[in-house]
């Protein structure tokens, strides 16, 4: 089964980040969270809005990570089976209040087909 968020994890991991779907207690100071926050499927193509969170000790490393994946994503490479991808909004700070760490948020809409 193709999974949107375990592409994007796979990829993020290939281009150096370390990423999860979900944050952990014992993660490491910088992070990268993949979550699928909605979209549609119209026959064997799916239009998956994605949210890619970064974390970090300082607020503009934050920031500076989710721009350097913006940029990979729509200039260079994308994750396997994403045909599309657009940035809907962002990065933006995303404040995490229980952790207290700083968080950044981009969020994509995304073209993938579902078989190959």
């Amino acid at each position: 089964m193709y999974s949107v968020t375990e592409q994007f994890v796979s990829w993020l991991d290939t281009a150096g980040y370390e990423a999860s779907t979900y944050p952990s207690a014992t993660a490491a100071t910088e992070l990268v969270t993949v979550e699928r926050t909605g979209g549609n499927v119209e026959d064997l193509v799916d239009h998956p809005t994605v949210a890619i969170q970064t974390w970090a000790d300082t607020e503009a490393r934050a920031e500076e990570m989710a721009v350097e994946i913006r940029n990979l994503l729509v200039t260079t490479s994308r994750p396997y089976g994403i045909a599309k991808a657009i940035v809907n909004s962002g990065p933006y700070p995303f404040w995490d209040e229980s952790t207290g760490r700083p968080r950044y948020q981009t969020v994509y809409d995304c073209t993938a087909q579902l078989t190959d």
